[in-house]
């Protein structure tokens, strides 16, 4: 069985800030196989960071929410790098807008190209 996103909590809501990057204005919950993640009312957001050489894959409109659960995921550390990935890939095909599969592997094969310097910077500034 493929797994797909659902999303949960309805449409995304943002506000955009001065530097250009969003903040939620109500959480955003989506369902990926047995993974729930809720992205908190106020998470700030920059959607997808697609490495340059991935952007001119996909447009960002049709990967915004995975955009948004891919930087919490990051951020948060509370599935792996690897999942997390696979989550951002997985979102980005679903929804009514989404993109191609085409488009969704071959970013997807980007962020894993160019993913860890942030995911490193994250888990370097963790507490837990």
């Amino acid at each position: 069985m493929t797994e797909a996103a659902e999303l949960l909590s309805g449409s995304l809501q943002t506000e955009r800030l001065a530097d250009g990057t969003r903040k939620l204005l109500r959480e955003l919950i989506v369902r990926v196989g047995a993974d729930t993640i809720v992205v908190p009312e106020g998470f700030v957001t920059d959607y997808s960071s697609i490495p340059w050489f991935g952007r001119s894959l996909v447009r960002w409109s049709r990967v915004d929410i995975a955009g948004v659960v891919h930087d919490f995921l990051y951020q948060s550390g509370q599935v792996s790098r690897e999942r997390a990935d696979e989550i951002w890939r997985i979102t980005a095909m679903s929804g009514e807008h989404s993109a191609n599969a085409v488009q969704a592997w071959l970013a997807w094969a980007a962020l894993r190209v160019g993913g860890s310097g942030a995911w490193n910077s994250y888990r370097s500034r963790s507490t837990v």
